[in-house]
């Protein structure tokens, strides 16, 4: 990723500290903004997995939502433990995304400070979404369940549904997701990691040191959030709904996929992409500002 403040010391040690101590701070602050939007989107999935949907629509989603508990409790219950979530998810991002870029830089020779071409920038956005997966599954795992249990009954908590995961399948049961969880990260990363880098070069015509204006940071933002969802929302829907499933009668992955076309057809799968894509496109350009200025101001 292009350095948009002052040149600082670079080493593997201090890389490692900043893009931690940054991701997470992004992280937690965006997931504020785009929580309630993802509460509809996971609400919407739920709903055309069942014989007779819950919801017309994403509107429909959203009305009903505020009817039956207000603006807190119907769209931001549940918050803190993902905003954790996103900060380990983040922090974990960019940490591997750009601690790939160091080794490739190493490995052939390079100065830490010089720049790799962008087709190994896309191969390391796919290796930090694989790491991700891993940190993210149990978390998206039980904001989805809570989510949807919200819709079932009012007394549920995050502690209750990790108590139950773990009584029906063991810790093992909290990475239930995994494989579509690192192919939905592992290719959205690609692509909004590719994005973001090639709005910014766009920009900078790929000068050294150019000093990018926030609205450049946030356009180019916007442009990873839309390529990361339009590219792998079948995935997610896929996901969501196989996470969220009763386990008494537990359906495959391919069941799950073939019963959302054989009643929606392709389509089927991007139900909710509307209202993810309200909340990621301005949650993905607040996050990358974010990272940027924070990284670029940090004292180390």
């Amino acid at each position: 990723m292009k350095e948009s403040g002052p040149k600082k010391q670079r080493s593997l040690g201090l890389d490692a500290v900043r893009e931690i101590v940054t991701g997470s701070i992004a992280g937690a602050t965006s997931k504020v903004f785009e929580f309630p939007f993802d509460t509809i989107k996971v609400r919407m999935q739920y709903s055309q997995s069942l014989p007779q949907p819950l919801f017309r629509n994403s509107w429909d989603c959203i009305v009903r939502s505020y009817k039956k508990d207000g603006i807190i409790r119907g769209f931001y219950r549940g918050l803190v433990p993902p905003m954790f979530g996103a900060a380990m998810e983040i922090s974990t991002l960019f940490f591997s995304y750009n601690m790939a870029q160091d080794v490739i830089k190493i490995v052939r020779g390079y100065n830490l400070n010089d720049d790799i071409k962008q087709v190994d920038k896309l191969l390391c956005g796919a290796f930090g979404g694989f790491c991700t997966s891993f940190v993210l599954t149990p978390v998206e795992l039980l904001k989805c369940r809570f989510q949807v249990e919200t819709l079932r009954a009012n007394k549920t908590s995050i502690p209750k549904i990790v108590r139950a995961v773990i009584n029906e399948k063991g810790l093992r049961g909290l990475w239930k997701g995994e494989t579509t969880t690192l192919i939905r990260e592992a290719g959205g990363s690609m692509a909004w990691f590719g994005n973001y880098e090639a709005v910014l070069r766009h920009f900078s015509h790929d000068k050294k040191d150019f000093k990018f204006k926030t609205w450049q940071l946030m356009l180019a933002g916007s442009f990873a959030g839309v390529g990361y969802h339009c590219l792998m929302f079948p995935v997610d829907t896929v996901k969501s709904i196989y996470q969220i499933q009763e386990e008494k009668n537990p359906r495959t992955l391919l069941n799950i996929a073939g019963q959302i076309y054989r009643k929606n057809g392709f389509f089927g799968f991007y139900s909710g992409l509307s209202v993810t894509l309200c909340k990621s496109i301005p949650a993905s350009a607040i996050l990358f500002v974010l990272y940027e200025r924070i990284k670029a101001n940090l004292p180390f």
